[in-house]
């Protein structure tokens, strides 16, 4: 490609290398030439095979690997990964930062996930399968107070990984990530009480699923987030 090429390549078309380099990532994912961990083709055979200049190549990779997308190993290649929860989590706590959301926004939509995840586990779960739920239900009235915070992400994180919906998991546990040393302050220095109410509800939560009953459930599920939301997460 002579320098007019490249400078046209480069400054009219951003969008389109990116999207060109990233169908064909696609494409060799559908033909299983490439799986995650596997390393993608080096920027000398992007360039071959789609037509583009290095420069337009290597933009697209580094706005691939901010994505979380690729990896770029020293001396090794850029190598296909999953790293898009750590990369959801910067843009959210970017946000944050910047005012354009708010604790207690990130909470709401926590809440609308786990409803989601709550009416999926209803009509699909089994009661061996909740079983999980109540190990974690016993050991939480049973756990030391600096516990109690990963216990009730480890419940939260087990019902939305029983609703079998894999981008409920990834919007969770990117949420989670922003809250968690909130609540696990908020946990630490509620009364035993308050404690007491909030196992409450998990249980009824709990209880809800094994009857079935999807009213019930959600009411619970609402009363739990009002319960998190009065303690001043915005």
């Amino acid at each position: 490609m002579n320098p007019a090429e490249e400078a046209y390549s480069n400054t009219f078309m951003p969008e389109r290398t990116y999207f060109l380099v990233i169908e064909h990532i696609k494409s060799l994912i559908r033909q299983g030439l490439i799986t995650f961990g596997g390393k993608l083709p080096s920027e000398r055979q992007l360039m071959s095979t789609l037509g583009l200049s290095r420069n337009s190549v290597r933009e697209a990779l580094r706005t691939m690997e901010n994505m979380g997308i690729i990896e770029s190993r020293q001396g090794q290649g850029n190598f296909l990964i999953n790293h898009i929860t750590e990369s959801l989590e910067s843009t959210f706590s970017l946000l944050l930062t910047m005012n354009e959301c708010s604790y207690l926004e990130i909470s709401q939509l926590r809440r609308s996930i786990e409803i989601g995840a709550y009416l999926l586990v209803v009509k699909q779960t089994t009661e061996t399968n909740l079983r999980s739920l109540k190990q974690i239900l016993d050991q939480m009235e049973k756990g030391r107070v600096e516990e109690r915070a990963l216990l009730d992400k480890h419940f939260h994180d087990t019902l939305i990984d029983l609703s079998g919906n894999r981008l409920l998991k990834l919007l969770s546990e990117t949420l989670s990530g922003l809250v968690e040393n909130t609540i696990q302050d908020l946990l630490f220095h509620v009364s035993s009480e308050e404690w007491t109410c909030l196992l409450a509800l998990h249980t009824r939560i709990y209880a809800c699923l094994l009857t079935r009953d999807e009213k019930a459930g959600i009411a619970a599920v609402m009363e739990h987030y009002d319960f998190i939301d009065r303690y001043n997460l915005s």
